[in-house]
C-alpha cells in the first residue's frame, strides 16, 4: 500500500518516472532502470516488476552479435544496412547470390543490388512499428535477376540498424534457415508482445493514476478526496496483478536457460514480491535429465497452484518441495488458506488442470483438504 502521508508531487514524479521507461521499452530501449525507494510500497514493487521485464526484454531482443555468428552458417543472404540504407555487413551467401567479384560491399547503397520501391517509406514503418516487414522482389545478380522474399526487421533501434533476410524462391529453403527465421520470429513477436502490453495496458493504467493525481492535488472536499485516494490505490493494485501477469507468462523461458529449479525460486521471488505471501521452498538439485516437455509441465502445475492460492485461500504462506531420482520426479505443495470441501474438489479452482497435467504425463496426484484447514498435494511423476 501508499503511504497516507506520501506527498502527492512525489507520487506524481514517480508515475512519470514510470510512464517515460515504458515509451522507452516500447520503442525498444531497454537500458532504463527505475530506482526502488526505501519505502518498498505497492509502486517501488511495480517499478521491481517493471525493471525484471526490462531485463527479460533485453534478453530476447535480437542482438547484432547473434546475426554475426549466425551469417556465414546459414543458407539465406543477410544483410544489415542502416536507416540511409548503407550496408553495415552481410554474409557469404549474400555475395554467392550476386555472383561476382566485390571488393568490399560496405557502406554501397543496398538498393544497388536489392529491389526496394519506396525504400524510405519501408524503414519508416519498420522503425514505427517494430516488426518485420516482408515482400516478394528481385536481387539485382550478375546473371540475372533473382525472384526472393525480403524480410526486413530491426536489430537495434539506438543505432537505427535492421537486417534484411533475403531468401531465393527459385530453391527450396534449408531446414537450418528455416530453423534461424523461426527464431527470429518467435523472438521478435515475443518482444513485440510484452512491450505492447507493458505500454498499452500498463501505459494506460499509468495515465489514468496521473489524471487522479492531479485531481487529488486541486481537491478540497475531504470526502471525495478520500474516495478519489481509494480509486487510485485500486488502479495502483490493478497494475501491480498485471505486472505479474505478464512475468508469469515470461518465466517458463527461463527454464531453458536456468532450468526447472532456478525458475520456480524465480516465481516465488516475484510471487512473494507482489503479494507478500511467503514462501519455504525445499528443492533438490536435479542431476538427471528431464524431458523439456516434462520439466514445462511441472512449472506449469506448479505456477497452476501458486495462481490457487493468491485467488483463492487467502493464505499466508506457501510450501514447495520437489526432488528427483533416476525414475521418479516428486513434488509436494501445500498453503495454509481457507482450504476447501472435498465435494468440490473437482469442481474448478484450478485442480481440474492440475489432474490434467498430472495424467499426461502418466503421474499420480493425491489431494488433501479441508475447510480453513488449507490445501495439501503430493504429485509423482515417472522419469522413464
Amino acid at each position: 500500500m501508499i503511504p497516507v502521508k506520501t506527498p502527492l508531487k512525489d507520487l506524481e514524479n514517480r508515475l512519470n518516472k514510470i510512464e517515460n521507461t515504458l515509451v522507452s521499452y516500447s520503442q525498444g530501449d531497454f537500458s532504463k532502470k527505475l530506482n526502488i525507494s526505501d519505502d518498498f510500497d505497492t509502486l517501488d514493487i511495480i517499478m521491481s516488476g517493471i525493471n525484471m521485464l526490462g531485463e527479460e526484454l533485453k534478453e530476447i531482443t535480437i542482438s547484432k552479435n547473434f546475426f554475426n555468428s549466425a551469417f556465414n552458417s546459414v543458407t539465406d543472404s543477410l544483410v544489415v544496412i542502416n536507416h540511409h540504407g548503407e550496408i553495415v555487413d552481410y554474409n557469404n551467401s549474400f555475395i554467392s547470390m550476386l555472383y561476382f567479384e566485390v571488393v568490399d560491399l560496405k557502406w554501397q547503397k543496398v538498393t544497388q543490388f536489392v529491389k526496394l520501391d519506396e525504400f524510405d517509406k519501408i524503414i519508416k514503418k519498420v522503425e514505427k512499428d517494430l516488426s518485420v516487414y516482408t515482400l516478394n522482389t528481385e536481387v539485382f545478380s550478375n546473371n540475372n535477376n533473382i525472384p526472393v522474399e525480403c524480410s526486413i526487421s530491426p536489430i537495434d533501434p539506438q543505432k537505427r540498424l535492421f537486417l534484411i533476410k533475403i531468401q531465393d524462391l527459385t530453391d527450396k529453403q534449408q531446414e537450418e534457415a528455416r530453423r534461424i527465421a523461426t527464431i527470429i520470429k518467435t523472438q521478435e513477436d515475443e518482444r513485440n508482445r510484452v512491450a505492447s502490453d507493458l505500454h498499452d495496458s500498463v501505459g494506460q493504467q499509468i495515465s489514468a493514476l496521473k489524471f487522479f493525481i492531479n485531481s487529488l492535488q486541486n481537491q478540497k472536499d475531504e470526502k471525495l478526496k478520500d474516495d478519489l485516494f481509494k480509486k487510485t490505490q485500486k488502479i495502483i493494485d490493478g497494475v501491480a496483478d498485471e505486472i505479474r501477469n505478464i512475468c508469469f507468462q515470461l518465466m517458463p523461458r527461463s527454464i531453458e536457460r536456468f532450468g526447472l529449479i532456478k525458475t520456480v525460486e524465480q516465481l516465488a521471488d516475484l510471487v512473494q514480491f507482489s503479494t507478500q505471501i511467503n514462501f519455504t521452498l525445499h528443492l533438490e538439485p536435479i542431476t538427471h535429465f528431464i524431458e523439456p516437455n516434462t520439466a514445462m509441465s511441472v512449472y506449469r502445475i506448479i505456477q497452476e497452484f501458486v495462481n490457487n492460492s493468491i485467488k483463492h485461500s487467502s493464505c499466508k504462506n506457501i510450501f514447495i518441495d520437489l526432488k528427483a531420482d533416476q525414475s521418479n520426479l516428486l513434488l509436494k505443495m501445500a498453503d495454509d488458506g481457507v482450504g476447501f470441501d472435498n465435494n468440490t474438489i473437482n469442481k474448478g479452482n484450478g485442480i481440474d488442470n492440475m489432474n490434467l497435467r498430472v495424467n499426461y504425463l502418466n503421474g499420480d496426484i493425491n489431494i488433501k483438504t479441508q475447510k480453513d484447514e488449507g490445501v495439501s498435494i503430493e504429485i509423482i511423476i515417472p522419469l522413464k
